[in-house]
C-alpha cells in the first residue's frame, strides 16, 4: 500500500469472483524498467488469491459449512477471505498510486486498469484512498492524478 494511505474496499464478494479476462497478460508485460509492471503483477496476484478465497468460502457455505462442527472451519475460511480482500485492496491502492516511469508503463497501466473501471462498483479496487494529511481521493481521481504526473515527469525529462 502507498505510504500513508488506507483503503476502504469496494464491491461485493460475488462481483469479485468474475475477473475480466479481456486484458491479455502480453499487454502488461514489461518492455523496459518501470516499477508499474511489478505493481500490476502484485495486483493481479492479489486479485486471483481473493477470488480463490471467495470461491472456497462460498463452496463451503453451499455444503452446509455454517452449521455445528463445521462452524469453526467456516469462520477460519471467512477470516482468510477477509485477509485476501484487504491484500487485494492494498494492492489496488498501490496500483493506483504508483507512477509509471515510461510511456510503455503508462500504456500498460491504462490497459490493465481500464476494464476494472468497467464494473459498476470496481470490486478489485478500493472505493477511495485516505492519505496521512487528511486528504482523500476517489479511485478515479487518484488514477487521473498519477497518470497526469507521470506524463508531466516524462515531458520534463524530454520524452514524448
Amino acid at each position: 500500500m502507498a505510504a500513508g494511505a488506507s483503503v476502504v474496499s469496494a464491491g461485493s464478494l460475488a462481483a469479485a469472483t468474475a475477473m475480466d479476462p479481456s486484458v491479455p497478460r502480453a499487454v502488461t508485460v514489461p518492455i523496459g524498467p518501470d516499477p508499474i509492471y511489478d505493481v500490476i503483477e502484485q495486483h493481479r496476484k492479489a486479485t486471483r488469491e481473493h477470488i480463490e478465497a471467495v470461491r472456497i468460502q462460498f463452496a463451503y457455505e453451499e455444503h452446509g459449512g455454517k452449521q455445528g462442527e463445521r462452524r469453526e472451519e467456516y469462520e477460519r475460511l471467512v477470516a482468510l477471505t477477509d485477509v485476501a480482500g484487504v491484500a487485494m485492496a492494498d494492492a489496488g491502492c498501490t496500483l493506483v498510486n504508483t507512477r509509471p516511469t515510461t510511456l510503455a508503463g503508462i500504456l500498460a497501466l491504462c490497459r490493465y486498469i481500464g476494464p476494472l473501471f468497467g464494473e459498476t462498483d470496481q470490486p478489485d479496487l478500493p472505493d477511495h484512498i485516505d492519505y496521512e494529511d487528511d486528504a482523500s481521493a476517489y479511485i478515479l481521481e487518484a488514477f487521473a492524478y498519477v497518470i497526469g504526473r507521470a506524463i508531466e515527469e516524462l515531458m520534463k525529462a524530454g520524452q514524448t
